[in-house]
């Protein structure tokens, strides 16, 4: 056990509190009475479920309580945290279940929905960046608000609930950008395909002139007027900056 690093004696500690029934050949663990080794998986367990239930509330509403309880056991007995956070927990919840087969087919996007709420609640604050309080100017450094999460779902996960439990994907995916602003609200916006070309290609740059990315938009796309796109992608930009969501960066 010298040679083992304190993190490795953990994950070995934690993997058997996590499965009791499973053999971990560790001399130590005698050393630790059962009835301790019992308090300790139990304090885990029910740790783990109360976050697992906190970070998916949706999900969890839509299933019985025996199909939520059964699927947090499973989780419980597999999941492999490297964050030293709870928010690690949901994030491998949502890992897990792109394998785990016994929900409902839109599970693991209603989760990564869901999830997203809470990681972009992590994300810092950028303090070089400043909400615009008036018009757009095309000399102006802007930049996409770098707490955004864009996203393409199959299923219309800002839609689902007790009422409507989709069974197929849609012809079209559902696009959705998350993020927080200066106040520390977080936000959801549902936005169409273009608009999901133009924001993707702006989080791709980084501090660019507005009129340098404008002279962007007629390669980015080609299947419109130059003028048109331009008028549009202003529209739309504008309307992000009063949400937040496009920020100006600091001279």
């Amino acid at each position: 056990m010298s040679n083992d690093t304190f993190k490795q004696i953990q994950d070995r500690f934690v993997q058997q509190l996590k499965d009791p029934q499973k053999s971990v050949e560790e001399p130590w663990l005698a050393d630790i009475e059962e009835r301790r080794m019992a308090i300790y998986q139990r304090l885990l367990r029910n740790n783990i479920f109360r976050f697992v239930d906190s970070a998916f509330p949706v999900l969890k509403k839509l299933c019985d309580e025996k199909q939520w309880q059964e699927t947090k056991e499973q989780f419980f007995r597999s999941f492999s945290s490297n964050s030293p956070y709870f928010t690690g927990i949901a994030e491998s919840f949502v890992e897990y279940l792109q394998s785990y087969n016994a929900l409902f087919v839109f599970a693991p996007e209603l989760a990564h929905y869901e999830w997203l709420e809470l990681a972009v609640e992590q994300k810092p604050w950028p303090e070089s960046h400043i909400c615009v309080r008036d018009e757009l100017h095309e000399d102006q450094i802007i930049e996409l608000n770098p707490t955004a999460v864009i996203s393409a779902y199959q299923y219309p996960v800002d839609e689902i609930g007790i009422d409507f439990k989709p069974e197929q994907p849609l012809s079209q995916p559902r696009f959705l950008v998350v993020f927080r602003d200066a106040g520390g609200k977080v936000r959801f916006v549902r936005i169409n395909a273009m608009t999901y070309l133009l924001l993707t290609e702006l989080q791709s740059r980084s501090h660019i002139r507005l009129e340098d990315f404008f002279d962007l938009l007629p390669e980015l796309l080609p299947q419109w007027p130059a003028e048109q796109i331009q008028r549009g992608a202003e529209q739309t930009l504008q309307q992000f900056a009063s949400q937040q969501l496009l920020l100006r960066v600091k001279s």
